[in-house]
């Protein structure tokens, strides 16, 4: 369970005195990586409270809140509770904290046509909006990254994983990925990330991975976490990311650098994230954590498409 910091109903009811709230009941929320989450019910309906876990300053996270609530006017996401001073982020015994409004849906259950309309047209209003907007988080979802905090070598995975890794993320050493359009990205937009309800996108949810990068980055993972993940035939695959690209670029043009290093980026996010699921199922052992329930492995697949 991913619940880090245990509160009781005292420091519940001290929390949301800030925010003028009362507190029936609330539950820990065991989904989740980095940050504790509490489903909290008050007199204002429910709301979900955020135990910041991530050790980043109160700037940085403070940002993304600032971000969060400009995107809700364009997308639907995960919106900011203030406080009764209009503050967005607490700091309570140490923890920062922050209150968001509940999004009344459910994760995607089965990737559809029109699912991937709605996420191409979200994604690329969100982009739009987002071009050339900073913020200054370094993420650790990154190739490189983990590539330099691991020696593959001393890994207990497979010679020819290994040596796949490795080769495949060769390619993309001489890419100036940086060259390409670039804004605040998600980051982490997999369909446990998104809500429904009444088969509609109701809600983009876990920015805590948001960064400043290029924009393919987020297309690369639609393609690898939506679509190729699914093991399609090749004509419904093919589909897939065409409905999915057409619906962006009602939006948002891709530019024809974007086009030619497309298949680079969604190796490069492929890549990225076995690399999470190494450092955390194999090197730092964290089974407690629900990483989707399941290893590096699954995802080795993704990487047929480059040999």
């Amino acid at each position: 369970m991913a619940v880090y910091t245990h509160l009781n109903f005292e420091d519940m009811a001290n929390i949301t005195k800030q925010y003028n709230l009362i507190v029936y009941s609330f539950e820990g929320i065991p989904e989740g990586i980095l940050n504790t989450n509490y489903l909290l019910y008050t007199d204002k309906g429910k709301l979900i409270l955020r135990v910041l876990e991530g050790n980043r300053s109160f700037e940085s996270e403070k940002e993304e809140l600032d971000f969060l609530l400009e995107l809700s006017k364009i997308i639907p996401c995960t919106v900011p509770f203030k406080t009764v001073n209009g503050e967005t982020l607490i700091r309570y015994k140490d923890k920062l904290m922050s209150l968001f409004y509940y999004i009344e849906g459910k994760k995607i259950e089965k990737i559809t046509p029109d699912y991937l309309t709605q996420i191409g047209i979200l994604l690329g209003k969100f982009h739009k909006f987002s071009q050339n907007k900073v913020i200054n988080r370094k993420t650790r979802i990154d190739d490189n990254y983990y590539l330099s905090k691991l020696n593959l070598d001393c890994v207990d995975i497979e010679k020819e994983e290994r040596e796949k890794i490795l080769r495949l993320h060769k390619k993309l050493t001489d890419i100036d990925f940086l060259s390409l359009p670039k804004g605040i990205v998600h980051n982490d937009i997999f369909p446990d990330n998104v809500f429904v309800n009444n088969n509609n996108i109701v809600g983009i949810l876990d920015f805590n991975d948001a960064t400043f990068a290029p924009f393919i980055f987020d297309i690369g993972i639609i393609i690898n976490f939506w679509i190729r993940i699914k093991k399609l035939n090749s004509i419904q695959e093919k589909e897939h990311i065409k409905i999915f690209l057409n619906a962006y670029e009602s939006i948002r043009k891709l530019t024809i650098q974007e086009k030619e290093l497309l298949n680079m980026g969604i190796l490069k996010m492929a890549l990225a994230f076995i690399l999470v699921r190494i450092d955390r199922l194999i090197v730092r052992k964290e089974e407690n954590i629900l990483i989707e329930k399941k290893s590096y492995k699954n995802l080795m697949y993704l990487l047929k498409y480059f040999d």
